[in-house]
């Protein structure tokens, strides 16, 4: 398997299949975080869709090629944003998880629906690596790699939002 350096390097110099390959590898951390901060799948798809033209056009700025993962996280956080305040001024202000009914599987259960509105009451920070943990299956030393922070803050949020998912949902129930 070709490194993410070694791919980005090959991207540069005008590979489209090499390119891909980086899209593939990251797509699903991209519209991971892109849901994680719209609440809504088909909003963070479209982010991700403008994340990697955006990666593709800027690749030549990326200094350090092992980077690539954290760099175009980081896009996608900034895209999401954005675009979660342009949804804002188009909409009245709706609870964050109310866009993802649209792709909740009428099979989940009530408890699994509360988890899901819990995760969406966490902070940022934290609510980014429990999707990317929990709901991308990515390993924590990917998720510090990915997010940029070190494996003991990732390690600590991690803990943290358990914790404060646990008390979200005994207090949903009560």
């Amino acid at each position: 398997m070709e490194s993410t350096e070694a791919l980005v390097k090959s991207a540069v110099a005008g590979d489209t299949v090499s390119y891909g390959e980086l899209v593939r590898r990251f797509e699903r951390s991209v519209v991971t975080t892109g849901w994680s901060i719209l609440g809504d799948f088909h909003l963070a798809q479209d982010v991700a869709q403008e994340v990697f033209t955006i990666a593709h056009g800027q690749l030549v700025t990326l200094r350090d090629g092992s980077s690539f993962g954290s760099w175009v996280l980081k896009i996608a956080r900034n895209r999401a944003l954005r675009r979660r305040k342009q949804e804002a001024t188009h909409r009245s202000a709706v609870p964050f998880m109310d866009g993802f009914g649209a792709v909740r599987d009428a099979a989940l259960d009530e408890y699994r629906e509360e988890l899901i509105r819990a995760v969406g009451q966490l902070p940022e920070q934290e609510r980014i690596v429990v999707v990317l943990r929990y709901f991308d299956g990515q390993p924590v030393d990917s998720i510090a790699q990915l997010t940029g922070r070190p494996i003991g803050t990732v390690t600590k949020q991690l803990s943290r939002a358990v914790e404060r998912l646990r008390y979200l949902t005994r207090k949903v129930r009560s």
